[in-house]
């Protein structure tokens, strides 16, 4: 590419399996892909799951993945309630999920497979972009997770920027991590593009800029899409043409799905008790 061109970044975080949102987020999805170039489409985690809304929790996240892969997602961070699943259904989904499940803080001992990669290479309209998923250490489910080690995000982060490969266009941390933590980061670690932030769940309508990275965050609860267009040249340095946190709409929820996937895990779950019961007398 001899001249600059722009790239498009759509992005959420801490969607929380708020689906009376979803119908708009999708139509705004869709929209922003008519009317832009090349373009990637990120979430920075905790998506999968809610303790706040135990109800859904049991059928959404099965949902929530079915709708990220049909509205296009091209990387998700791990976020510390997805971790909640446990390891056998953490599995589950980011096995059906079309999209790589981001963390490099959290590494598998050896002999032990993680559902979870530390990077991913995307590529975007003759773009070559390389993401590093970072997680935060607050609230992590470490006890149900005996395999994985955890490491430092500065240390996780400076050993996979050491393997970056030499004809990236751009390097972008995607991680579910506050913005206050990922600007401590990036003045701790050279070599940052864009920094997508989440858990902490507040909005950037303006970016935060360290230098040349540029840190954002959409919100929470999918009220917002995020819209980073950037303008790249030939040598890998970028511009920010603009940014915008798009606001969404509720919109009434079709649960009757999701109500039948609740009644077959309770008939499920009667049958067990009703033998655990039975074999106690």
């Amino acid at each position: 590419r001899s001249t600059a061109a722009p790239l498009t970044i759509l992005y959420t975080n801490d969607l929380h399996l708020r689906f009376e949102r979803l119908v708009s987020l999708e139509r705004l999805i869709a929209d922003q892909r008519e009317d832009a170039g090349p373009l990637l489409l990120l979430d920075a985690g905790d998506a999968w799951h809610d303790f706040r809304r135990p109800t859904t929790a049991v059928w959404g996240a099965d949902e929530m993945v079915s709708w990220m892969n049909r509205v296009g997602y091209d990387a998700m961070a791990l976020g510390n309630h997805d971790l909640y699943w446990g390891p056998e259904r953490l599995a589950e989904l980011a096995e059906r999920a079309s999209f790589p499940l981001l963390c490099a803080v959290l590494r598998p001992i050896a002999g032990s497979r993680s559902p979870f990669a530390s990077t991913a290479i995307l590529q975007a309209g003759g773009f070559s972009v390389y993401v590093v998923g970072l997680a935060t250490s607050e609230y992590l489910a470490f006890s149900a997770f005996p395999w994985l080690r955890h490491v430092p995000p500065v240390e996780a982060l400076r050993a996979e920027l050491a393997r970056v490969p030499e004809d990236t266009d751009l390097v972008i941390v995607l991680a579910h991590l506050p913005v206050a933590d990922a600007v401590r980061i990036v003045e701790a670690v050279p070599g940052i593009d864009v920094f997508i932030t989440g858990h902490s769940h507040e909005e950037t309508p303006e970016p935060v800029l360290i230098g040349e990275t540029v840190i954002v965050q959409s919100g929470m609860f999918a009220r917002n899409l995020g819209r980073l267009d950037l303008d790249i040249d030939a040598g890998g340095r970028h511009r920010v043409i603009e940014h915008r946190l798009i606001p969404t709409e509720k919109a009434p929820v079709d649960s009757s799905q999701g109500l039948r996937q609740l009644a077959r895990v309770l008939v499920a779950l009667s049958a067990i008790l009703l033998l655990v019961f039975s074999s106690a007398r």
